[in-house]
C-alpha cells in the first residue's frame, strides 16, 4: 500500500502536508454532497460541510464533531503570499490533524453507496 501524500510531505513540508489533510477532509465532503445533489457552496468550513452531510447521513455530526479542526488550515497555504509568518504545525498537531482527515474520509466512504466506492459494504 501507497504511503498517503501527507505523510510523505511531513517531514520536509509539515505545514503542506496539514493543508492536504484539511484539503482531503474538504473534499470528500463535498464529494457526499454533490452524490445527493447538495450545493455546498463557497465554503471551506469544515463544521458546515459535515453540518450539510448529516442531514443525509445524521451520523456524521456525532462521528465527525471533532473534524472542524481542520478547518484552520485552508488558509494558510491556499494563499501563501497572504500568510503574515511561518507556519510550522507541531507533529502532535500533523498527527491530529491526519488522523481528523482520515476519519472524515473513512465516515464519507462507508456512508456512500457500493456502485459509487466499488467496495463492497
Amino acid at each position: 500500500m501507497q504511503q498517503p501524500a501527507a505523510q510523505k510531505l511531513a517531514p520536509e513540508l509539515p505545514d503542506i502536508a496539514i493543508y492536504h489533510c484539511q484539503q482531503a477532509a474538504e473534499k470528500a465532503l463535498k464529494g457526499f454532497l454533490v452524490l445527493h445533489d447538495q450545493d455546498s457552496g463557497d465554503t471551506h468550513n469544515i463544521n458546515t460541510l459535515v453540518k450539510l452531510a448529516s442531514v443525509f447521513k445524521p451520523e456524521l455530526a456525532t462521528v465527525l464533531k471533532e473534524a472542524g479542526y481542520l478547518s484552520q488550515y485552508n488558509q494558510t497555504y491556499r494563499y501563501p503570499m497572504e500568510a503574515t509568518e511561518d507556519f510550522n504545525p507541531t507533529p502532535g498537531e500533523l498527527k491530529k490533524a491526519y488522523s481528523l482527515a482520515s476519519e472524515v474520509y473513512k465516515n464519507v466512504i462507508d456512508s456512500m453507496p457500493t456502485e459509487v466506492t466499488g467496495k463492497s459494504q
